[in-house]
């Protein structure tokens, strides 16, 4: 696996500054944890100071800290401080990091089963959504990936589905075809736009404004929460409703790590993370129409796709290339 010199160097750091106190465990049997033994974890994602991720990141740490009486601390670290999504994530393994709030597509160069959140246009709306991934079927996918890819999969935060934001209108896919969008770097993500007749670009998503202000790029893909929290409308103001995936955000660990830990921080820590994801689902749940009204009056324009069958005919191929184990769920979610 590739290693980046910003990751080597952050996991330098890591070994002596981060995860676990002396005494404690790197992973493997989980250790008891002596009387009054301590253990500071490392929290990033890449989400702006206002960004729903923070208050999340905020309220995680709060429920640790306070619980534990201030024997496990978070350290958090916003605005792609740490590294890239992709960076943060690998750093899971390297130590440079402890905790990642990041959706499944992160975890796709990792296992393909991921595929199964990028895979565009499963769901016709949240309620849909929530029976998957709050049901037996949701965490069958969860286990199966923390198998694969070795990455803990903790708590469900709701993001709402993701829009198509662009320079210019796009009410059909005609208007789509040869702009340039920027998708995260999942495969199934840069091959979805890629069918869809446009040119996918995976940049950082820190870069993503000043790419749209000065032309590099023509559109973006996010829930209304992202474009909003970052400001995205101001350079790309109109908003097609594609609704072409939803999925949540996770607090993500390495599973190891989080296996290294004593038993009750590790069931604090999964229980304040379940806790945490459910407040920001009901608070997603509960803002997507402020998200909306907020955005308009900054002169946002929210614009139909008339010809939406079009844009799932034209995925279906790349559905039918998926893992079979993958394909399998998704007939479960659409059936």
């Amino acid at each position: 696996m590739k290693k980046t010199a910003i990751i080597a160097s952050l996991a330098i750091g890591a070994l002596t500054l981060s995860g676990c106190a002396a005494g404690g465990s790197s992973g493997g049997t989980p250790a008891a944890g002596g009387e009054g033994e301590t253990f500071s974890l490392v929290l990033g994602h890449s989400g702006s100071q206002t960004d729903p991720r923070q208050t999340a990141a905020l309220a995680l740490k709060e429920i640790v800290e306070t619980e534990s009486d201030g024997r496990v601390t978070i350290e958090v670290h916003a605005d792609s401080t740490l590294g890239t999504w992709e960076e943060m994530i690998e750093g899971l393994q390297l130590g440079s990091a402890d905790i990642v709030i990041e959706s499944l597509l992160s975890l796709e160069s990792y296992t393909d089963l991921s595929g199964v959140e990028t895979a565009p246009f499963l769901y016709e709306s949240p309620e849909q959504f929530f029976e998957v991934w709050d049901g037996e079927l949701g965490a069958e996918i969860k286990g199966a990936i923390t198998d694969a890819s070795g990455y803990s999969i903790l708590g469900n935060m709701y993001r709402g589905p993701r829009e198509l934001t662009t320079k210019e209108p796009v009410t059909t896919l005609d208007q789509l075809k040869g702009l340039t969008i920027r998708t995260p770097s999942a495969p199934t993500m840069l091959a979805t736009w890629e069918a869809l007749g446009a040119r996918a670009e995976a940049l950082p998503f820190n870069e993503v404004y000043s790419a749209l202000e000065s032309g590099v790029l023509d559109g973006q893909e996010n829930p209304l929460d992202a474009i909003l929290f970052n400001s995205i409308h101001e350079v790309a103001p109109n908003i097609g409703e594609t609704s072409h995936m939803y999925a949540n955000y996770h607090f993500l660990m390495w599973e190891d790590a989080l296996a290294g830990l004593p038993e009750d921080v590790q069931d604090l820590v999964r229980d304040a993370a379940d806790r945490v994801g459910a407040q920001y689902t009901a608070d997603t749940i509960e803002n997507t129409a402020t998200y909306r009204a907020d955005l308009e009056a900054a002169g946002a324009v929210f614009n139909k796709i008339t010809d939406r069958p079009k844009w799932v005919q034209a995925t279906q191929p790349l559905i039918e290339k998926l893992p079979a184990q993958v394909q399998e769920w998704v007939a479960q979610i659409r059936g």
